[in-house]
C-alpha cells in the first residue's frame, strides 16, 4: 500500500479474509483500498458490513462517512443533485454516530462540516435533509429533523467551530469555515476566517484564491486581484488564472482577461471554466462564431453552469435569426444543423435549470428547444414554470405566446386562447397563434378577424 500497489494489497488482504473470515482489520483495509481506487459504493457496503457486528467501530464509521462524502462529490460534479442529498444525509447520520463514540476528534467534526456544506451550491428549493437531532441541539433524541439549505449550512458552521475548539491552529478548517460563511452571505466573517487561515499557512494558494473570490463578491476588485496574483506566485493553476480572468472581465479589461484564460487553458486544458471565460470574452468582443464554438467545446468537456447557459442562449439566438431570415455565421449554422446543436442545447440547459430553477429566461429557452425536438409536453411543463417566475411585461408576453402555441399543439385550444388574450402587447406571432387556436376549434369568424389583424405587420 505504501508503494501505491493497491490492487496487490487488496488481493493480499482478501486472502487473509478467506483464511480468517472474522478478521476486522483486513476487512477495514479492503474497504479503505476500494475508497482510494474510487469504488465508493463498494467501500460503503464493506464499511456497513463491518458495522453490522461492531456498530461503534470508529474507523468504519469515519470510513463510511468519508466514502459517502466522496460519492456525493462525484454526483455533484455530474449534476446528479438528488443523489448528492442522499449521500449528505447518510454521511451526517454515520458521522454523528462517530462523534458520539469519540467527541474529542477534530477530524470527525470537520467531516460533519463538509457534509453540511456540500449543499451550498444546490438550489434552496431542492435541499431538504433529515439531520440527527443530536447534531442540531443539545439533548436531542435519536429521531431526525428536516432541515433546509440555510439550516444545514448553519449546522456546518457549528461543526467547523467545534473542530476549531479542538484544533484551533488548523488552517484548512478555518478555510472551510470561511467558505460556508460566504455561502451564508456573512462576508466580513469569511474574510476574518480566511485571514486567520493565511496567518497559519501563508503559502497555501487555495486560501488566497478563496480570499480573492470573497473580495470579488464584495466587488473590491483591487484586493481580489492582489489575492489572486499572490496565489499565482505560489501555484500556477488553472483555477487561479480563471478567477483572475473573471476579475479583469468585470473591470472591462478584455485583453488581460483573454490572456488570463489562455494561461488557464495552458495550465490545465481540460478545465472547463477556463474555456468558458474565453467564450465570454469572445461574446463581449462581438466574435459570434468563435464564442458559440467555444461554448460548444465546453459542453464536451463536462457540465458547467455558465457554459451550459451560454451555449443554450447561442442555440436559441441562432434559431431565431434563421427563423427571421437574418444573416447567420456559417459555422454557427453548421453547429446547429450538423453537430446536434439543439440536442446538446437541451442537455446543457436541462442541467443548468436543475441547479438554477429561478432563471425564467433559461426555462423559456429550454421549453422552445424541447418543442423543436418534438417534446411538446416537456416544453409546456418548463414553459409554465417560466411563466410563474417572469416579472418583466415584455418577457411575459413572449412566454404567454410560447405557452399558447404549445397548448394548441397539445389540443388544448381553449386554454391557448386564454393565454393569447392575456398578452398585453400583441405581435404578429401572437395573433397568428390566436387565429390558429380559433381555427382548430372551428371558430372561423374569430380566426378570420385574428388573421386580418396581422396584415399591418406584413
Amino acid at each position: 500500500m505504501v508503494r501505491g500497489s493497491y490492487s496487490a494489497a487488496r488481493k493480499a488482504f482478501e486472502k487473509v479474509v478467506s483464511l480468517e473470515p472474522d478478521t476486522v482489520y483486513s476487512k477495514l483495509m479492503i474497504a479503505g483500498i476500494k475508497h482510494k481506487l474510487g469504488h465508493y459504493q463498494d467501500a460503503i457496503v464493506d464499511y456497513q458490513g463491518l458495522l453490522t457486528n461492531n456498530p461503534d467501530y470508529l474507523p468504519a464509521l469515519r470510513g463510511e462517512g468519508e466514502s459517502q462524502l466522496a460519492l456525493g462529490q462525484t454526483f455533484l460534479d455530474q449534476f446528479v443533485d438528488k443523489n448528492v442529498l442522499d449521500c449528505v444525509q447518510a454521511a451526517l447520520h454515520v458521522l454523528t454516530r462517530a462523534a458520539l463514540v469519540r467527541p474529542g476528534l477534530a477530524g470527525t467534526w470537520r467531516l460533519l462540516g463538509e457534509a453540511g456544506s456540500m449543499c451550498s451550491v444546490l438550489p434552496g428549493e431542492m435541499v431538504e435533509v433529515m439531520v440527527p437531532s443530536k447534531l442540531v441541539r443539545v439533548g436531542g433524541g435519536d429521531e431526525g429533523e428536516k432541515m433546509d439549505k440555510q439550516g444545514l449550512l448553519e449546522v456546518a458552521v457549528r461543526c467547523y467551530t467545534k473542530a476549531l475548539v479542538l484544533d484551533g491552529d488548523n488552517a484548512g478548517v478555518w478555510h472551510d469555515l470561511a467558505l460556508v460563511q460566504a455561502a451564508l452571505q456573512q462576508m466580513d466573517k469569511a474574510v476574518q476566517a480566511l485571514r486567520k487561515a493565511i496567518s497559519l499557512s501563508p503559502r497555501q494558494a487555495s486560501t488566497w484564491v478563496s480570499l480573492g473570490l470573497v473580495y470579488a463578491k464584495q466587488e473590491d476588485w483591487a484586493l481580489a486581484q492582489h489575492c489572486l496574483v499572490r496565489a499565482l506566485q505560489l501555484e500556477n493553476s488553472a483555477l487561479c488564472w480563471t478567477n483572475l480572468g473573471v476579475v479583469y472581465l468585470n473591470l472591462g479589461e478584455q485583453t488581460l482577461a483573454n490572456k488570463a484564460f489562455k494561461e488557464a487553458q495552458n495550465a490545465e486544458p481540460s478545465y472547463t471554466r477556463g474555456w468558458t471565460g474565453q467564450a465570454l470574452v469572445a461574446e463581449v468582443a462581438g466574435f459570434k462564431s468563435e464564442s458559440m464554438d467555444l461554448f460548444r467545446h465546453c459542453t464536451f468537456l463536462g457540465p458547467e453552469p455558465e457554459s451550459a447557459r451560454g451555449y443554450g442562449d447561442w442555440v436559441c439566438s441562432t434559431m431565431a435569426a434563421l427563423e427571421k431570415g437574418d444573416k447567420v455565421e456559417t459555422h454557427n449554422k453548421y453547429i446547429l444543423e450538423k453537430m446536434f446543436g439543439i440536442v446538446v442545447g437541451v442537455d446543457s440547459l436541462s442541467s443548468y435549470c436543475e441547479r438554477n430553477p429561478g432563471d425564467d429566461v433559461a426555462l423559456c429557452q429550454l421549453g422552445v428547444l424541447y418543442e423543436k425536438m418534438g417534446l411538446v409536453r416537456s416544453g409546456y411543463k418548463v414553459m409554465e414554470m417560466s411563466n410563474k417566475l417572469v416579472k418583466n411585461t415584455v418577457e411575459k408576453d413572449k412566454v404567454l405566446t410560447n405557452l399558447g402555441r404549445l397548448l394548441t399543439k397539445l389540443g388544448r385550444c381553449e386554454e391557448a386562447i386564454e393565454h393569447y388574450q392575456a398578452i398585453s402587447s400583441t405581435t404578429f406571432y401572437s395573433q397568428v397563434g390566436l387565429a390558429m387556436a380559433h381555427y382548430s376549434l372551428g371558430n372561423y369568424q374569430q380566426a378570420y378577424e385574428a388573421y386580418e389583424s396581422c396584415l399591418h405587420w406584413l
